[in-house]
């Protein structure tokens, strides 16, 4: 159901505008993707001033400190712009970039396999000698490179790119919204995602991993990496081609991994943490902080010792502080 604009407005907190009240509004898109009946907004960390001044979209949500940006006519501005997306995410469809820009032939090849019980979307493509096994779920727009597997039961959505040669396991969750909330009072609020997902060519996915699509811009799987099974990769994350990421690891939103990285099991890598190129990280470590000395290896577990051993050192501790 289509929105009017002043209605929108009101919802997103904007303050004085001058656009047209009484028009009404296709879809929340960024500015790079949105039509002239779109919604669009402005974030200085992610968009550049051309595409915002390129963009035909109807109205922008723009803070006060950029406003002169855009032309009165079709600024909305508010107080946080990333807050008053949230605030509209339940009220208009949010559309992703990818599905505004790319329109790829919706071929499945001759040669492909896709097993009876697996749904395909519309707009999907899928390359030669790929194989969709039982149970998968492919969602719009998605596009499936040639010799890649999609194991019983996974999932992949938020129109994703996926290579040739790559493998996703059973059960894996590929291109799903990610974990992206503001607080507004006393509720969280979801951001949609406007960004997706590319996974390069000769990655391997094992089973049960989800890898987020992006929120702004795109979460990205580098060329030849390896993923274990219960692997979290966060919205807009990039893991560096041929990184290896051990199970149960969980890389928050918008890290970045280098090139050739190893990650151990059960470690977590925090939000925004930058990783240079062939960085090392032992199993069960918490890293908090950019690493930025290329082949550096970090630790921050406690490796398993005799009781007494471990309660001494734990003591020496207490009493070092």
């Amino acid at each position: 159901m289509a929105q009017l604009l002043a209605d929108l407005a009101r919802l997103a907190g904007a303050a004085n505008f001058t656009c047209a009240p009484g028009r009404e509004v296709g879809s929340l898109s960024a500015p790079d993707a949105a039509g002239p009946n779109d919604l669009s907004f402005f974030l200085p960390r992610v968009h550049a001033s051309r595409v915002l001044q390129a963009s035909p979209a109807l109205a922008i949500l723009i803070s006060a400190v950029d406003a002169a940006q855009v032309s009165p006519e079709r600024a909305l501005i508010v107080s946080d712009v990333v807050h008053a997306i949230a605030r509209l995410s339940g009220w208009i469809e949010a559309t992703r970039s990818r599905a505004q820009r790319v329109r790829t032939p919706a071929v499945v090849d001759v040669s492909a396999i896709v097993a009876p019980g697996a749904v395909l979307g519309p707009d999907v493509a899928v390359g030669a000698g790929s194989r969709i096994e039982e149970g998968v779920v492919v969602g719009p727009g998605v596009v499936i490179g040639a010799y890649t597997t999609i194991g019983p039961r996974a999932i992949v959505r938020g129109y994703a790119q996926i290579g040739n040669r790559v493998h996703i396991g059973a059960g894996s969750t590929i291109g799903e919204d990610g974990f992206a909330f503001v607080r507004d009072g006393a509720q969280w609020l979801r951001v949609p995602g406007f960004g997706s997902v590319d996974i390069a060519d000769d990655v391997h996915i094992l089973d049960q991993t989800v890898v987020h699509a992006g929120v702004f811009g795109d979460t990205s799987i580098g060329q030849g990496c390896v993923l274990d099974s219960h692997v979290l990769i966060g919205h807009d994350a990039r893991v560096g081609a041929r990184t290896a990421i051990a199970g149960q690891c969980a890389i928050a939103g918008a890290a970045q991994i280098g090139n050739r990285c190893r990650i151990g099991g059960k470690s977590a890598i925090g939000e925004g943490v930058v990783l240079a190129d062939d960085v090392t990280v032992t199993a069960m470590s918490l890293v908090t902080r950019s690493i930025g000395r290329r082949g550096a290896r970090y630790s921050s577990s406690w490796p398993a010792q005799p009781s007494t051993t471990w309660w001494r050192q734990v003591v020496g501790l207490q009493r070092s502080r």
